[in-house]
This record gives C-alpha cells, sequence and structure tokens, in this order.
C-alpha cells in the first residue's frame, strides 16, 4: 500500500514536471468577427462588439504555474494581494493562495449571512450581509461595523493593494420600496470604511418598486478606477472614483433589457427580467473578465474580457454552464477547474463545526447530531412543497444507497409543519430511509437562504460543504465525490492510528 502511494506520487511529480516543461499553447485563436461599432457622446466612447475577434482557448488542466481564482461554482472570487476570497456555498469565508490552496477564515459571524467579500488592508476584509450593513473584520475574525451603506442589500468590491470598499446594489436580494432620495448608484468609502462618497446617479424604472433590481450589478476597483456591470443590462461602464463616466461597452445580447416589469401571469404579478450579468473581476493580466449568462438560457454562460483602458472587447468563451469554476494566470490563462477537488483541499481543522440539532423523528425517538457523532453524515434539509427538493431526493436516495461503508449515515430533515404532508411525499415515493421534522424552524436554524439545503458533516461534526439548491448530475457528483473523499480520509486515519482493544 505505501509502496503504491510512493509510485503514484512519483509519477505525478514526473508528469507535473513534463506537463511544466512542455511547450505552452496560444490562449486564444482569432476568428472572423464584424468591427465593433463604437461612437462617442460627449468625452463618453460607447462601444457594441457582437462577436470577440478571438476565441479564448480554456485549459481544463490544473495550472501548473500561479494562478488566481476567478469565480467559484459562478460565485465571483475577489481579488486579494495574495491570491482570491470568495464564499462558499455555506456562506463561509474560503481564501485561495496563488496555488489554488484553499484555507477557510475564520470570521465571527454571530449568526449573520453574508453576502459578498472583498479585500482591505493588512489582512482584513470587507464583508456585506443580508441587512445591507458593510463590516470589516481583521486578520483575527473580529467584526466592525462601518457607515450606513445607504443601499438595503449590497456588493461590495475593493482593489487589494489599497482595500477601499465600494459598493452596489446585490444582484443576489433585492426589495421592493420607493426610492424618494435619488439614491446613488455606486457608494465609496476610505480605507476605514468611513467618509462616504456617492458616484452616478440610480436609474428609476417604470415600475418604481423595482428600482433595487433595475440598479444591481457587479463591481470591480483597479487604480482609479470603478467598474460596473448591471445584473439585467447588456452594458459595462468604466468610471473614476469622481463619477465621471469613461466608456460603456455591450455585446447586443438579445437577453438585455432597458429595465425590469411587473406582469400580470394568471392573474398575480410576477416580474419579468432575465440576468444578464453574472460576475465582473480584474484578473492578473489587468484585463477585465466579465461573466454573463448566453442567449436565453440560464444553463450556459459566456466569458468576455475586455480592454481596461477603452472598453474592446478581446476575446470570450463559452461553458455549458452558468456556474463555472475558473482560474486565470497573469499570460491571460484561463483554466476550467474541478470545485470539489478545490474545496476538498481545506484542511480538515480549518472546517466550521455543523450546526447541532436534535429533532422528533417520523414514527418516534429522535435524531440529533451528536448521536452520529464520529460518522461521515450527509444532511438533506427539504420540504414536500419545495419544487427543487422533490426533484433532488430521488437522486439523493440513489446516491445513498451506493455507499454501504457503516460509517457514512445519510439524514432528511423535513422542514414541513405537517407531519402528514411529509408522510404523503414520502409515500408517494417508496422512500424508506428516516426522518426528522424541523417544522418550519431548519431555514433560521441551519442560516439557509431557501431549501434544498445539503450539508456535508465530516467525522469530528465539522462542515466539509454546503449544497444550496438542486443543479442535477453535476452536483451529485460533486457530493459523491466529497463522500468518497472523506470516508477515504476515515479508512486511511484508522489505517494509521488502529484503535488497540484491551482485555478486562
Amino acid at each position: 500500500m505505501a509502496v503504491g502511494l510512493v509510485v503514484s506520487v512519483t509519477a505525478s511529480a514526473v508528469a507535473l514536471r513534463a506537463h511544466a516543461a512542455a511547450p505552452r499553447g496560444p490562449i486564444a485563436t482569432p476568428v472572423a468577427a464584424e468591427p465593433a461599432l463604437v461612437r462617442y457622446v460627449g468625452k463618453v466612447r460607447f462601444t457594441e462588439t457582437r462577436d470577440a475577434p478571438a476565441q479564448l482557448l480554456v485549459d481544463s488542466v490544473r495550472p501548473s504555474r500561479a494562478a488566481r481564482l476567478l469565480w467559484l461554482e459562478g460565485r465571483t472570487a475577489a481579488p486579494t494581494r495574495d491570491g482570491a476570497v470568495v464564499l462558499d456555498a455555506a456562506g463561509g469565508v474560503v481564501e485561495f493562495d496563488g496555488r489554488l490552496v484553499a484555507h477557510q477564515r475564520v470570521i465571527r459571524s454571530e449568526g449573520r449571512e453574508w453576502l459578498s467579500v472583498a479585500a482591505a488592508p493588512d489582512s482584513a476584509l470587507w464583508l456585506s450581509d443580508a441587512t445591507g450593513a458593510l463590516f470589516r473584520s481583521d486578520h483575527d475574525g473580529a467584526l466592525h461595523a462601518t457607515q450606513p451603506t445607504r443601499l438595503h442589500y449590497a456588493e461590495v468590491a475593493s482593489n487589494p493593494r489599497v482595500g477601499e470598499p465600494w459598493l452596489a446594489r446585490s444582484p443576489q436580494r433585492f426589495t421592493y420600496g420607493f426610492d424618494t432620495e435619488l439614491a446613488p448608484l455606486l457608494v465609496g468609502f476610505d480605507s476605514g470604511g468611513r467618509s462616504p462618497r456617492f458616484v452616478g446617479r440610480a436609474l428609476q424604472p417604470q415600475h418604481i418598486l423595482l428600482a433595487d433590481l433595475a440598479n444591481a450589478g457587479h463591481l470591480a476597483v483597479a487604480d482609479s478606477l470603478v467598474f460596473y456591470a448591471p445584473f439585467i443590462r447588456d452594458e459595462l461602464v468604466a468610471m473614476r472614483f469622481t463619477g465621471e463616466t469613461l466608456w460603456v461597452a455591450s455585446r447586443a445580447l438579445p437577453q438585455s433589457s432597458r429595465e425590469p416589469r411587473f406582469e400580470l401571469q394568471n392573474g398575480k404579478p410576477v416580474i419579468d427580467y432575465h440576468p444578464v450579468n453574472l460576475g465582473l473581476v480584474v484578473a492578473p493580466d489587468r484585463l477585465l473578465y466579465l461573466l454573463s449568462t448566453s442567449g436565453s438560457t440560464t444553463k450556459r454562460s459566456r466569458l468576455d474580457v475586455f480592454d481596461p483602458r477603452t472598453g474592446a472587447l478581446l476575446r470570450s468563451a463559452q461553458f455549458d454552464t452558468a456556474l463555472p469554476t475558473l482560474a486565470a494566470d497573469t499570460e491571460g490563462r484561463v483554466y476550467s477547474i474541478d470545485p470539489f477537488r478545490l474545496l476538498a483541499g481545506v484542511p480538515p481543522r480549518e472546517r466550521e463545526a455543523a450546526p447541532a440539532f436534535d429533532l422528533p423523528a417520523l414514527g418516534g425517538g429522535r435524531i440529533s447530531l451528536q448521536a452520529i457523532q464520529g460518522q461521515v453524515v450527509l444532511i438533506n434539509v427539504w420540504a414536500s412543497w419545495c419544487g427543487p427538493c422533490r426533484e433532488e431526493m430521488p437522486a439523493l436516495d440513489s446516491l445513498r444507497r451506493e455507499f454501504t461503508d457503516p460509517a457514512f449515515v445519510f439524514v432528511a430533515l423535513s422542514d414541513d409543519v405537517s407531519e402528514a404532508a411529509a408522510r404523503g411525499f414520502l409515500a408517494e415515493r417508496r422512500f424508506d430511509f428516516a426522518v426528522a421534522m424541523g417544522r418550519g424552524k431548519l431555514r433560521d436554524q441551519f442560516h439557509l437562504p431557501g431549501f434544498p439545503a445539503t450539508i456535508l458533516v465530516d467525522r469530528n461534526g465539522r462542515e466539509v460543504r454546503r449544497w444550496i439548491g438542486y443543479s442535477g448530475a453535476n452536483q451529485i457528483a460533486s457530493i459523491r465525490a466529497l463522500v468518497r473523499a472523506e470516508l477515504d480520509r476515515v479508512q486511511t486515519a484508522h489505517a494509521q492510528h488502529p484503535v488497540h482493544q484491551h482485555g478486562g
């Protein structure tokens, strides 16, 4: 066993050296494209480019040189001085160094739900929470509140070399309300989170209650410029810190809309809009990388690379997922990476403790995390009225049957208030696993933004990872991979440190 391990590691090292020594191919290839349409309004340059003049060649192997994480399963990774920082699916803060090694950042959250994170000076972080507040977290995890942001929900960005936070309305959350103060489009602070300055004017949509959604967007900061990509409009805007607009770029995307609207469907009001821009970063090559939806679908995405000086579109790539995990190096080489392996690399000692529970079980008795500690536990939080939950559960049931290892336990927690509703769903699908009842309290107890939620807990009662929602076969594959990794880790630990029993 040990010899095989040595041979495997040695072969991998040789392969890595061979890969590193091999000639590196181009980062993009030229394609036929219509020339950009350029016009000026005053001093502002407006550029529309339907197709990039080059196709980005995305590498599917892990980088052999220093690279920075750009997106983790569709969540924007904010640049730091030495790498990147991002929120994981559970809302925890994970830092990645230049070799894409992950470390959990301990934050004294006190139950807060974080919406975004960015770098602050001296290894500190900026964090915006679900109440619209902006906090600074020191290297020891202590939180310090800043001045009010004037935004209901904020997305924060910063230049890691300076650390001044900039805020836009978050695309993740929005509220209905009248904005009577002619609120700014963006809000900036000094490096201490004080002295706010307001840039731009928020769009006032015809349906005034949708002002938050109409102005939601993503930010990136470089030098004395702030870049803004609206959530539902095909635009990328460059502005000085003083508010002067330099250029506006667009791609003639059909899914773009000027503003969201209310529509009546079956007598009920619904919001008519389509997401366009999904994230924006300044990459290690100092260019702007914009992740967007691809046409009218939300199942795919496109990555566009822009020149931050002019707004010219340089190259593009397409992905078969709207939630890619991407990294880039200083050459502009982009890597599509397996997120499961990245997150599995977080040292177990840095994982946060899973929330404890002790709930009544259907059929009698109780189910508690403490009673099954010492095993690898897969927890699924669901409800019979939740459509994605009903879609996901058969796949999870099949997955749990794959694992016959006694060190693995599957736990289903229903948030149904009615036991009859939970029993009816289980009987309909002929599920025979044990279920505990949360009676409408699990969302707050586990700090969940919605259902379903699947949580993998290691044998020490710490969270390995959370999955919020259900995205199909890829998600099941990621759960399977991490469960196996945890079971292998348990077996390896037992083999290295066997338990010796002594007779009496």
